[in-house]
């Protein structure tokens, strides 16, 4: 569980850095904003693209982001819930062993899920103080 110790540790960074930046996006120059937006896309992209949930299935699109975080939570709890039962279960060590391993497993993909969410939140972020930036420009006139 120190791998999944270190991810969390690692996603709470992420998100103060996340937080710190979308605060500092909303005084950035136009031209900043951009750059910001293009380098918050493409490490989105990079997370994204070395994410595999159910399977080789990448995270495409933003729109089902929230569907796939609740299927993931749910299949999450169930298959907790059902590793639980069976252990309670008396299975043999081999068995409960294996069981952890993929309780582990299954750590580690829910923590690499949440990182790539923040990954596309803070893409989200800038890409809409952009927005209004480049709508604020357009109803000044410049």
């Amino acid at each position: 569980m120190e791998r999944v110790s270190d991810q969390l540790a690692e996603l709470s960074r992420r998100a103060k850095d996340v937080e710190t930046t979308a605060g500092a996006a909303r005084s950035q120059s136009r031209e900043k904003l951009t750059q910001l937006v293009d380098q918050a896309r493409e490490k989105a992209q990079r997370r994204a693209d070395g994410l595999r949930v159910d399977g080789d299935r990448l995270i495409k699109d933003a729109d089902n982001m929230w569907s796939d975080v609740q299927t993931h939570w749910q299949d999450l709890v169930r298959t907790v819930r059902t590793e639980l039962r069976d252990t309670r279960a008396g299975f043999d060590v081999a068995r409960a062993q294996r069981r952890a391993d993929r309780a582990a497993d299954s750590a580690d993909m829910a923590v690499a899920f949440a990182l790539a969410a923040l990954e596309e939140a803070q893409y989200a972020v800038l890409d809409a103080t952009l927005a209004r930036a480049e709508a604020n420009d357009a109803t000044a006139g410049v």
